[in-house]
Parts: structure tokens; sequence; C-alpha cells
């Protein structure tokens, strides 16, 4: 068996080859492309010891380097960064590190304590493009939130009535109207008949909020001068432009995810969960994956979740905090979810009115039930079975836990 550590950086990794024993049997820096990966597969070749019998440590799952590995079969290992930094302190007696001594550490953590990390696994091409989705999405999401909120402060300075003539700012037909009508004084102008014809090039037909809206129109008042909108028009122009082009490109995302997320063979877990929606059933697949090993029990799921809280224990101290090491983005899509199905799930809204007075903050309960969600859903990924609230209610009623 082949110990393999490495330690990752942007254009070159360092490399350590180690036998069962610790002895180091190769160490040296390969760069970051095909090049840089044959080497590896050259000096595996030389020590005369398959992929298979080569054990692969890291510190993340996402490069190049670990598709390539799992490509040829190699048996790879990520080591979380906060592990590696305590491992250190076993093999030095000062506070000095090397990426030529991390992956040293690393090595030596497949030697002394493999049977800790589960092996990683890598998904079908499915679910990489879910994951891909779901990240694309998210970050559009976010995007459209911070330039709407620019446009909307920009709009507050000199034409509010912009900022709120249609029920959102970021609908299209609110970014066209501002791109076309950029000042207040314009808007003034407009008569009944082209405010409708507007609308309704903008697919917005309802006869009464038109009437409705150009009212709002006639009626607002109109503080800023001309000149003062002429210096701020062409930059709410490019803003509501951006953020059209954000909102199309994140409903495009959404809808090639959707599409996806309908082929996958795990999709009947996650769309049945009360309130996940077209967007959080996939985001909740893609963190849970395909590997059934990647979560052997419904504790490790809520740890990397981040629901679950740490318990600190020493003599009669005990101490009971908040998990930051965590997949943060994990943790975002569970307690939405568990925001969402408040709305849903008769149980859910009733354990959160149970948890949310013992809960300094809201956000506490929603983890609260978060947690209680992520060993339900680990069932359910687990059997492969799809949620049924009658069932649910049922198990709840006789005592049975879901974990």
């Amino acid at each position: 068996m082949l110990l393999v550590g490495i330690d990752q950086s942007q254009r070159k990794h360092d490399v350590c080859l180690m036998n069962e024993v610790g002895v180091h049997l190769a160490r040296f820096e390969i760069s970051h492309n095909a090049r840089g990966f044959q080497r590896l597969h050259g000096e595996r070749q030389r020590i005369e010891v398959s992929p298979r019998d080569c054990l692969v440590a890291l510190e993340s799952g996402y490069s190049l380097l670990v598709d390539y590995l799992l490509d040829q079969h190699y048996q790879v290992h990520i080591i979380p960064g906060k592990a590696v930094d305590r491992y250190r302190d076993r093999h030095r007696q000062s506070c000095s590190a090397s990426d030529r001594s991390d992956a040293v550490v690393l090595a030596h953590i497949l030697r002394t304590d493999r049977h800790l990390y589960t092996p990683w696994y890598a998904d079908q091409p499915l679910t990489r493009q879910i994951c891909s989705l779901v990240k694309l999405v998210h970050d559009l999401k976010h995007s459209v939130v911070q330039f709407t909120n620019r446009l909307r402060n920009l709009l507050w300075r000199y034409y509010p009535l912009a900022a709120e003539l249609f029920s959102d700012l970021n609908l299209p037909i609110s970014l066209h109207f501002i791109q076309t009508y950029p000042a207040p004084q314009q808007a003034k102008q407009l008569t009944k008949a082209q405010f409708a014809a507007f609308c309704r090039d903008h697919r917005y037909y309802r006869s009464d909020l038109i009437a409705r809206r150009y009212g709002q129109l006639l009626n607002a008042q109109t503080f800023a001068s001309s000149y003062v909108a002429a210096a701020y028009a062409s930059q709410a122009q490019t803003l509501a432009r951006v953020t059209l082009d954000l909102v199309q490109e994140r409903d495009q995302a959404q809808k090639q995810l959707t599409q996806a997320f309908a082929q996958h063979p795990d999709s009947f877990i996650f769309e049945p969960l009360p309130g996940a929606g077209e967007f959080l059933a996939p985001a909740l697949l893609s963190k849970f994956r395909d590997c059934r090993a990647r979560f052997p029990t419904a504790a490790v799921a809520q740890a990397i979740a981040g629901t679950s809280p740490v318990t600190i224990q020493s003599g009669k101290r005990r101490r009971v905090q908040f998990r930051r090491a965590c997949d943060k983005d994990f943790r975002y899509y569970a307690t939405q979810f568990a925001k969402c199905s408040t709305q849903e799930s008769a149980w859910a809204a009733a354990y959160f009115d149970t948890v949310r007075p013992r809960c300094e903050k809201a956000s506490h309960a929603y983890r609260c039930l978060a947690n209680r969600w992520l060993a339900i859903i680990w069932r359910l990924w687990t059997n492969r079975v799809e949620y049924d609230e009658a069932v649910h209610l049922r198990n709840r009623h006789t005592g049975r836990r879901p974990h």
C-alpha cells in the first residue's frame, strides 16, 4: 500500500510518497497541469504500485487534480484543513510550517488514522451538473439582490416612484421602465394610453392594476430637479440593465437546474419535502450527493451542515456553542428549507413555535428545526423512500425517532 500526501496550491502541488511504516519513498513538486499529473503517475509506476493500492490525502475535493486521481482509480481521502492543522503538532516542536511538511503530515494521517476518514467517491455526471447549477443559481440570486439594493438606494436619491411603482424592483417590467423612463420628468409626461401600451408590451394585462399604477404615477411628488435627475439617470439605466441581465441569467439557470433535477434518480426523495420548491430541493440533493457512505449517520450530516451545536466538556464545566466549522452553503440551504417548511408542514410549524421561546434569535430556532429535518432527510435518503407527512406524524405519535 502506497500512502500519498499532496498539499495543493494554485499553480503547484507538493507530494510525499510514504510506505505503511512511515518511510519516505519520494518527495517532489508537481505543476498544476497534465505534465505534473503525469509525473505523479510516473513516480507511482517507478515504485511498482497500482493506482487501486494508492491512498491519497488532500485538503480539498474540488480540483482538476482530484478529478484526475479519481479517473485513474486512486483512493482519495479528503482531510479537513482544521484536522491537518492539529496533526502538524504531532510532527514538530515549533510553529514552523511549509507546503512540503504539510504533504508529509497528510501522508502520516493516512498511515495512522485513515479509518477515521471516508474515501471520496466521484458522483455521477448528472449530480455534478446539479451541484454546478445550484452554485450558479445561488450566486446569481445574491448578485440580483446586491444590484437591486444598489439600484433602489439610487432611486431613493432622486426617483422614489420608480422603486415602488410595481410590486418588486427586480421584476423585468420595473427594470424596463427605469431604462425607458430614467427621469421622473419623463414619467410624468406619459399619457394613460402610453402607460397602458408599455405595460401590455411587458405582459402586464390587468386593467385595474394598470389604472392604479398610472394613478400613482400622476399623484407622485417630484422633488428632484431636472438637473439632479440628469446626473443620476444614466447610472440608473446602467444598474437596471445589469440587474435585468442577472435576472434573466438566474431564471435560465434555474430552468436548467429544474430539468436536470427531474432526471436524477434521487429527485423523488427531495421533491416532496414541504416548502423545498424548485431550488431548495435540488440544493439539498447537491449536498447529500450520491454515495450513501458519505454520511454513515444522521449526526455526521448534521455536523457537516452545522445545524447541530458543539459540546465542550471538561470536569464539571460543560458548554454548548454554535458550530462554526461546517459547510456554510449546506447550513444555508438547510435553514432556508426549515423556514419554508413552517408554511406547509403542521409539525414543523408547531416545533418552531415550541422552540422559539427558548432561543434568543429566530435563526437559532430555524437551525434547531433544520437539525430535525436533516435527521428525517438522512433516513429518507438512506432508505431511498419519499417523504410522507402522515407517516412522520404517526412515527412521532408512537415515539419512533427518524435516526
